[in-house]
């Protein structure tokens, strides 16, 4: 037989859940018990507007999602409505995807939540069983009620009784905990499938023994034991977490639940036990315990909330921190409790949206404590997620950087300051420059004419002191314009950054000073154009330059100015064959008003002019220097 035909009322009836939709996820066509549970469902609309799949995750329900789940348990959640779920398979059918299952029920009452009866379930529905179990057990205690007082129906109560126990043993069969029997005497007479797998114990190893024979080992723990045998003596059900033993010799963590079965007078039957399988959970547990124990001994604050954003643990830091105690913070939520007026709105807002999305966020803000105390915090944190990809907690690291704040303020307020004085401090330059220099052009234009009037008047030494004067008087407005460009080399309020030709800069410098017939200059054409301010690099070659000038004392003087392209910087060296400089020197020549010599035309400052320069731009400078063979100035700047 190669196929079997269906009538879509035969079809129905075999699986009256089905939901049969093409490659664009367009429904088809759906069972009639399915229209019961989600009556919005149309043909003609898509599957993702009534369906999302929780287990596997899909982020979304496409043809190729589908495509790639087929054949396996797959459970849907209606998303349109009730929020029922569903649990089925997805397979292919003549170039249709068809999902059939059911709905997953744990009560009579969902059955009746969702308007089914049932009849809405095909008959072969293992489901079925579970609820008809159910439902037989309601009726079951009513008629108990009732054959308390009918003595001639208690062939049919323990007719029922026996039926129930096979459903029962049915379902414990497909059950995927393991599940014993056990008499009065707790000997094992039965065990499920899932014992046999979990442990490896066959039914000749347990049959006749009991549980505790069968699992006790080593590792098991003894009040554990005493707990379970108390209860099982008194005949009263028991909930316990103990350790269980293999046959290889190996063990696993259980919670075990044990639950006394009585005959009609009240005289205990049989025990059934249901031994789950809880190794991960101990894992986690001990995991959770142990990264606990580090987040109590961190020296920062560290919180942890659930799900809709409310402590659920604080370690001793926060609480330090907050002045709150941990009871008093349980249940809370920490924005609210901890932020006030000077808290940024802007940052709040944030906090706020970062914790919707489920996203890593990190941010600075202002807390305070119970006693109104403001402190500053530097907040870390994320979302934690389920296996199911649903945000299950938040956890976040607070660190109060108080001091830090405290210390930046008073940074800001200190370079505020600073940025003043220097404004004030090149203010003053420049009036004291202007004052300065002009009773000195004064003295200087008296000296000239004096000199003009009284020539022949004059003896050769009143002409040597007043020639003698106007050279002080020049090295003075040598000092006093040096002083003002000094002031003027930091000012960045006078920072201009423009394309500047370093050729054109040093010829002009060497066609404008007065440089002597035995100086010879040699200037590289490999000079750059850098971006820098103009005033500031002239200043930088002009000392420079002016300096190997002034000190050349060889009868040929030479003086090279070269220039090196890098990667990431240039390099360019003034290079002259002057007297030399004595290495304990090299520090010492930057500084302001310092001279190595007591030459007229040194006003002390050239270097130091350089240097900070230099320092403007982050640069580096250093020499290279023989005495009585020259000395090599090196300026490093970047790009």
């Amino acid at each position: 037989m190669d196929s079997i035909n269906f009538t879509h009322e035969s079809f129905n009836e075999v699986f009256p859940f089905y939901i049969l939709f093409d490659q664009q996820m367009s429904i088809y066509s759906y069972g009639k018990s399915l229209k019961k549970v989600l009556p919005s469902i149309q043909q003609q609309t898509k599957v993702s507007d009534y369906f999302a799949s929780k287990r596997p995750f899909m982020e979304k329900i496409d043809a190729q999602t589908v495509a790639e789940n087929l054949n396996q348990l797959v459970i849907l959640e209606c998303i349109a409505g009730n929020k029922s779920v569903i649990r089925g398979q997805f397979i292919i059918v003549n170039n249709y995807f068809l999902f059939i299952g059911s709905p997953w029920l744990t009560s009579v009452e969902e059955v009746k939540k969702n308007n089914l009866t049932l009849s809405d379930f095909a008959n072969y529905d293992p489901q079925l069983d579970l609820l008809q179990i159910l439902k037989n057990q309601e009726i079951k205690n009513q008629e108990l009620n009732e054959l308390l007082q009918i003595n001639n129906r208690q062939r049919e109560e323990i007719n029922r009784d026996r039926e129930e126990l096979n459903r029962l043993s049915l379902v414990a069969s497909a059950n995927k905990n393991a599940i014993v029997f056990t008499d009065a005497d707790a000997k094992i007479f039965w065990c499920n499938d899932a014992y046999h797998k979990i442990t490896g114990f066959t039914k000749e190893d347990i049959l006749g023994k009991s549980p505790i024979d069968v699992g006790r080992t080593v590792s098991t723990d003894k009040e554990a034991i005493n707990k379970m045998v108390d209860l099982f003596l008194t005949r009263e059900s028991f909930d316990v977490e103990i350790t269980h033993g293999r046959k290889d010799g190996s063990y696993f963590w259980t919670r075990t639940k044990g639950q006394p079965v009585y005959d009609k007078n009240g005289e205990l039957l049989q025990y059934f036990a249901v031994i789950e399988d809880i190794t991960d959970e101990k894992k986690n547990e001990e995991q959770l315990i142990l990264l606990s124990l580090i987040a109590e001994k961190n020296i920062n604050a560290v919180i942890i909330c659930d799900k809709e954003g409310k402590i659920e643990w604080v370690n001793s830091s926060f609480t330090a921190m907050s002045g709150y105690d941990a009871e008093e913070l349980i249940g809370l939520k920490p924005g609210k409790l901890l932020q006030g007026e000077e808290s940024t709105p802007e940052t709040i807002t944030y906090l706020s949206e970062q914790i919707k999305k489920g996203v890593p966020f990190s941010c600075e803000i202002i807390n305070y404590s119970k006693t109104g105390k403001k402190y500053w915090v530097k907040i870390q944190g994320q979302a934690l997620y389920n296996k199911w990809g649903e945000i299950s907690r938040f956890f976040a690291i607070e660190e109060d950087i108080t001091k830090r704040k405290i210390l930046e303020q008073q940074k800001e307020h200190l370079l505020a300051s600073l940025e003043k004085s220097n404004n004030d401090l090149e203010e003053y330059a420049q009036i004291v420059s202007h004052d300065l220099k002009s009773p000195l052009r004064s003295i200087n234009s008296l000296i000239y004419w004096i000199k003009e009037d009284n020539q022949a008047k004059l003896g050769e030494q009143s002409m040597q002191y007043l020639n003698l004067i106007e050279g002080k008087i020049e090295k003075m407005d040598r000092l006093i314009q040096g002083i003002l460009t000094y002031s003027k080399i930091s000012n960045e309020n006078a920072e201009v950054f423009q394309l500047v030709n370093t050729l054109e800069v040093v010829e002009n410098i060497v066609n404008t000073i007065d440089i002597p017939g035995n100086v010879l200059i040699q200037i590289s054409d490999k000079m750059p154009v850098i971006n820098a301010d103009k005033f500031r690099i002239h200043q930088l070659f002009q000392n420079l330059i002016g300096n190997a000038v002034v000190y050349s004392d060889k009868p040929e003087g030479i003086i090279e100015v070269n220039a090196e392209e890098h990667e990431s910087h240039y390099i360019f060296s003034v290079k002259d064959n002057g007297p030399g400089i004595a290495e304990e020197h090299f520090e010492k020549i930057f500084k302001t008003f310092q001279s190595l010599t007591n030459s007229e035309k040194s006003t002390g400052l050239g270097l130091s002019i350089v240097k900070k320069i230099v320092n403007y731009y982050k640069g580096k400078i250093w020499i290279e220097s023989e005495l009585g063979y020259g000395t090599v100035f090196y300026i490093q700047l970047n790009k």
